[in-house]
């Protein structure tokens, strides 16, 4: 009865679902419970946790999504902190089929042998059309697309970018460069050893692509280890926020931008890996087919734009400060950022590199 009550404030003794701050919350409870089983919050990334052995090994890491949680570690990790979240809160659901598969957020993982493998066909096929009267389908002139069907197509095209950004980088450019014609979206619009650990990081752009004049840039991150043997970490095909007058121009402020994300992951597996959060830890090696821009950066000579004279001059910086090792030039056919950033440019290399695992020599060479 008191709470039909009009006029009355309530104070509460915790906070309440739906509430702005609920989620800080929520994190602040989880990270509580960790920090009593002794495991340390990554200082890169807060939603990263890692439990370490008496040894100063990482023998668990968990990381977080709201109220969606990833791990995996030992037993021992499992018994004394996995344990813990089991008995403080109310799991709703543990996935875990037995052959080892299971989802989360929208991502299928499955284990065979010493390969984890990553789809989202699922996800893909619950994707549905956006519904169109079959009069307005057949017309030569371009029908803008009316509010309720634009709203359907944003909606539509969130979700084609989030499995582009998990694990289809070949769809991200055309996912992209539709996001940035929305507004003029019409009836006709198609949807389209430690030591030799080092991370490569292939970078591209193309001038003024996107349908509205736009720059597009992107990059194609992999974790590599002997032999060409590698993992891919991240990829990011976008806008390139400001205005790109030359295609030295738009190459820079594309490898500028691949750099921070490289710098941010080395950051991350440093602090894991050895306990402090270190990039010059883990070799960094940059690729762009843009060769003045391979120029510009071994080259004192000042670029006549002063706009990427600070860029040039801060990649520059990072190679002397070691946090990146080397900037190569290598031949557009092998550069796999390609077609995050062209449209119509072939995915077979970046496709065929991902099935095979391993980089060619070209890419390594040093």
């Amino acid at each position: 009865m008191e709470a039909q009550c009009k006029d009355i404030i309530w104070k509460l003794r915790k906070c309440v679902y739906g509430l702005s701050d609920a989620s800080l919350s929520w994190y602040n409870r989880v990270k509580e419970v960790l920090e009593q089983c002794k495991v340390s919050v990554s200082k890169v990334d807060p939603a990263v946790f890692f439990w370490k052995n008496n040894k100063g090994s990482v023998e668990g890491v968990l990381t977080c999504h709201v109220d969606d949680f990833l791990w995996g570690g030992s037993k021992e990790f499992e018994e004394k902190v996995i344990n813990s979240i089991r008995s403080t809160f109310c799991v709703g659901k543990e996935e875990l089929e037995e052959n080892g598969s299971f989802p989360y957020v929208g991502i299928e993982l499955s284990k065979h042998e010493n390969d984890l493998h990553l789809r989202q066909n699922t996800y893909q096929n619950s994707l549905k059309f956006i519904p169109i009267e079959k009069s307005r389908m057949g017309v030569k002139e371009e029908l803008l697309l009316t509010k309720e069907e634009r709203e359907l197509l944003q909606s539509k095209i969130g979700q084609i970018l989030w499995i582009a950004r998990q694990s289809r980088p070949d769809v991200i450019f055309d996912a992209s460069n539709l996001a940035s014609s929305l507004k003029k979206a019409n009836v006709q619009t198609k949807l389209g050893n430690d030591n030799a650990i080092r991370l490569v990081v292939f970078s591209d752009s193309s001038l003024g692509n996107l349908s509205d004049g736009g720059t597009q840039g992107g990059h194609f991150i992999v974790l590599v280890g002997e032999n060409g043997i590698f993992s891919p970490i991240t990829w990011q095909s976008k806008r390139i926020r400001r205005v790109a007058r030359s295609t030295l121009a738009a190459e820079t402020l594309a490898m500028a931008d691949a750099i921070d994300s490289g710098i941010f992951i080395a950051s991350l597996y440093t602090e894991l890996m050895y306990g402090k959060a270190d990039p010059t830890q883990l070799p960094i090696t940059c690729l762009t087919d843009c060769h003045s821009l391979w120029d510009a950066i071994k080259s004192t000579k000042q670029v006549s734009e002063k706009r990427l004279r600070l860029e040039i001059s801060s990649i520059r910086e990072l190679i002397q400060m070691h946090q990146i090792v080397s900037v190569k030039w290598i031949e557009t056919k092998h550069q796999l950022a390609d077609c995050l950033t062209k449209k119509g440019a072939s995915c077979h290399n970046l496709l065929r590199a991902l099935q095979d695992g391993v980089l060619g020599n070209r890419c390594l060479d040093e």
